[in-house]
């Protein structure tokens, strides 16, 4: 693989040892010599009518799961000779997501609104998918880039300090979604990624707003995705167990922001119950259950070092020992931080650095990709 790089980091990161050793299967598929859980998961042969009920699809679904990790044990080279079948386990996992659809809980706001039918929950995206923008990202984390970087438009919070307010809150109720983002179907998603894969990207990298309110389309596109490209969820991570196993056996890497150490920030800042329990929650999963190769984003805000930023750390020290860190001091007010007089400036240097010394003293990775 010849990296396309910009940034020096993005090529002196893979010189770290730990780095290699925990993001090794990410690794292995930009070198070719891995291949991507998408493409392992076609050839799981799946047998099921669309009329089955869900509670009978998700049986299987689970079935198919513990068959897919023993095939994750198998060498490399056999499984690049498996064939891909016809009706497969990704085929099961878009056919429940399109029935959750009908009354939605993709999130944890569960507003169960039938998006089939053009209702919508908060997020206001009905069944159909809309991108914002897709391009080589060269801004991401340095093992990160380039990165195939897709927008979907819409979100699932309400965070008062949004950075993204343009393409998840601002438009709401102001504009028509299909004025501002190209609505996608599954084939032109996966000719997006695929076009992005031609420029150079080294995974495909589902953001927003968020990609949860998408996920339906996002596993139907790995049906017509071919390339042996590592698939990246980039998220919030407010998922249902539900939606979330429909995406854990098919992503190779994952970029979860963990924004607050307890429920009661979450609430005030994002509009979000149970902001703490559900996210950590989902990032165990992904990392005892999943691929395991997990670099968390938290973005230090002022005067939440101890509310937040601690908590969070002991947490992924005690729970995600394989988990790497990009503890970020990029924090800026804007949206709608200045009605928030505690949160209505930048961290201090003080800030960022007695967060990134705890990091340390708690034997946290975090230094080659923040």
């Amino acid at each position: 693989m010849v990296f396309r790089v910009l940034r020096p980091d993005s090529m002196t990161v893979w010189q770290n040892e730990e780095i290699i050793k925990r993001f090794s299967k990410y690794r292995g598929i930009i070198d070719g010599t891995q291949i991507a859980r998408y493409l392992l998961a076609k050839s799981i042969k799946c047998d099921f009518d669309l009329s089955d009920p869900v509670e009978k699809l998700e049986v299987q679904l689970k079935e198919k799961s513990l068959e897919f990790n023993e095939l994750l044990d198998k060498d490399s080279k056999i499984l690049k000779d498996r064939v891909v079948q016809q009706i497969n386990y990704i085929t099961l996992a878009e056919t429940i997501a399109i029935k959750y659809l009908v009354k939605c809980v993709f999130c944890e706001r569960q507003c169960e609104a039938n998006r089939i039918s053009g209702e919508k929950g908060f997020c206001l995206i009905s069944k159909d998918s809309y991108v914002s923008s897709a391009f080589l990202h060269m801004g991401e984390e340095p093992v990160l880039i380039p990165s195939g970087t897709i927008f979907f438009q819409g979100c699932n919070f309400g965070c008062v300090f949004c950075q993204n307010c343009d393409i998840s809150q601002a438009w709401k109720g102001k504009k028509d979604i299909s004025d501002i983002s190209q609505r996608v179907n599954t084939i032109q998603l996966a000719s997006i990624a695929e076009k992005l894969v031609d420029k150079g990207a080294i995974n495909i990298n589902y953001v927003g707003g968020d990609p949860i309110p998408n996920i339906h389309t996002i596993v139907g596109s790995l049906k017509f995705q071919k390339s042996n490209i590592c698939q990246l969820w980039n998220s919030n991570f407010f998922l249902t167990d539900k939606s979330l196993s429909l995406i854990i056996d098919f992503m190779d890497f994952w970029l979860p922001d963990f924004k607050y150490g307890n429920n009661e920030c979450g609430k005030k800042y994002s509009g979000i119950d149970n902001y703490f329990d559900v996210i950590a929650r989902n990032h165990k999963r992904v990392h005892d259950e999943g691929s395991g190769e997990i670099c968390i984003r938290h973005l230090v805000m002022p005067n939440h070092v101890e509310c937040c930023s601690k908590p969070i750390l002991d947490y992924v020290a005690e729970e995600l020992p394989k988990a790497v860190m990009n503890i970020m001091g990029q924090y800026r007010p804007q949206y709608k931080a200045f009605n928030y007089e505690e949160i209505n400036r930048r961290p201090t240097s003080h800030e960022i650095q007695e967060v990134r010394d705890y990091a340390d003293k708690l034997g946290i990775l975090w230094k080659p990709v923040s």
